[in-house]
């Protein structure tokens, strides 16, 4: 779950105005307040975005660790393969399997459904 909180200071001590989070998302003025008054949440690739605005974590921001320190580059493409997994309905099979798969097991199984994707 999104914590408006640790977004609100991570913003503010980084200078960053609502504004140019909610343009960079490509949305309203309004997005930051609907955050903060939970009418919506943002979804894994807006927090992905707003995470690398304020340099910090999606897991930060969602109060999955403590440490608001970025994701390390490979672990953000994991991160990010793991997600779509989890978003893709016909893909949720394969990321309950994935779930207990080394880092390296996930992207050969990445790998090998891109590469059944392309000779359909």
């Amino acid at each position: 779950m999104f914590i408006y909180e640790r977004f609100e200071a991570l913003r503010k001590s980084r200078g960053i105005t609502k504004r140019f989070i909610a343009q960079s998302l490509g949305r309203s003025s309004t997005l930051c307040q609907d955050w903060k008054l939970q009418k919506s949440q943002p979804n894994d690739e807006q927090l992905a975005v707003v995470a690398r605005i304020l340099d910090t974590s999606p897991a930060y921001l969602r109060g999955e660790t403590d440490d608001p320190a970025p994701v390390p580059a490979e672990d953000a493409e994991l991160a990010a393969l793991l997600a779509s997994l989890r978003e893709r309905e016909d893909m949720r099979m394969l990321f309950k399997l994935a779930q207990d798969a080394s880092p390296e097991d996930v992207r050969q199984a990445v790998k090998i459904i891109e590469a059944l994707r392309r000779h359909d």
